[in-house]
Order: structure tokens, then C-alpha cells, then sequence
């Protein structure tokens, strides 16, 4: 199968983690300190709503550059339990559809730099996530897919 073919349905993750609007900070810290992934969505009703990345709760707990760390973490241990999603996520998002070219994607991906993105249905309910890391394993580690039905 050549890569135009494959669509980002076949190598998506599925099975996604996700938040809502209404989840603190510290909830998200917790989540993104157990697993190894860096992107979680935010749905609302089932619906997508937003994005929220490793990188984001970063940016918020290095506000204060002249804090040393454990100064840092104190003020994150103080803020997080009070800062909701809804206020830092981000709200525009570019969405794929499982039926797109996992070749457009990558383009979309590459084009934008962005690390993952959510995969919508037509009712705009998060059906998976396509990251940078789905597709190197789609490059580089073939096996994977098999039990997918993709061949390449």
C-alpha cells in the first residue's frame, strides 16, 4: 500500500485521554506526570473543545524566570488546584477527519509544526489523536500496523 493511500484512521491512536473544560491544572499535571504523551483534549459533551499540551503547563509554571525551581514548584503546587482548562487551553484547532491522506496530514503537521492533532468525526466528536510519533511509527516500524490492516 502506498502512503497516499493509508488514511489517518489507520494509524491514529484511539484510545485517547482526555479532559474538560471544568478540569484544574493540577489534574493535568497529574495526568501528563503518570503518562508519556504531551497533547490531551479538552471535550465538552463529546465534543472537542480545545487542546491542551505539556508544553502550555510549561509556559505557565516558568512564567517567573527568576524563580528557582523549587520556588517554581511551590507556586505551581499553589495555582494549579485554582486555574481550570477552559482558561489556558487552546481553542482553535486544526482537526483532521479518519478518512483524510495520512500524507496530508503529515504535510499539515510539518507545515505548521505542530506535534499532534485531534481526529474529529463529522459531528465534531474526538474520535483519536495523530502525533509526529504515529507517524514515524508508520515509517519505521511497519509491524505495528499489520494487525491494523495496513501493509507498507
Amino acid at each position: 500500500m502506498q502512503l497516499q493511500e493509508v488514511s489517518v484512521g489507520q494509524v491514529m491512536t484511539a484510545e485517547v485521554f482526555f479532559v474538560t473544560p471544568e478540569t484544574t491544572l493540577e489534574q493535568v499535571h497529574e495526568i501528563f506526570s503518570m503518562h508519556e504523551f504531551h497533547h490531551l483534549p479538552v471535550v465538552d459533551r463529546g465534543s472537542l473543545v480545545g487542546m491542551i499540551s505539556k508544553s502550555d503547563m510549561l509556559l505557565l509554571s516558568n512564567a517567573f524566570p527568576l524563580d528557582d525551581a523549587a520556588r517554581r514548584r511551590e507556586r505551581d503546587a499553589e495555582l494549579f488546584p485554582r486555574i481550570l482548562v477552559k482558561e489556558v487551553m487552546t481553542r482553535q484547532l486544526v482537526r483532521l477527519r479518519p478518512e483524510m491522506s495520512v500524507s496530508i496530514a503529515a504535510g499539515i503537521l510539518l507545515e505548521n509544526m505542530f506535534h499532534a492533532m485531534p481526529v474529529v468525526d463529522e459531528r465534531e466528536d474526538l474520535v483519536g489523536i495523530l502525533s509526529w510519533v504515529d507517524l514515524v511509527r508508520l515509517a519505521y516500524v511497519p509491524q505495528h500496523f499489520l494487525s491494523k490492516g495496513v501493509l507498507v
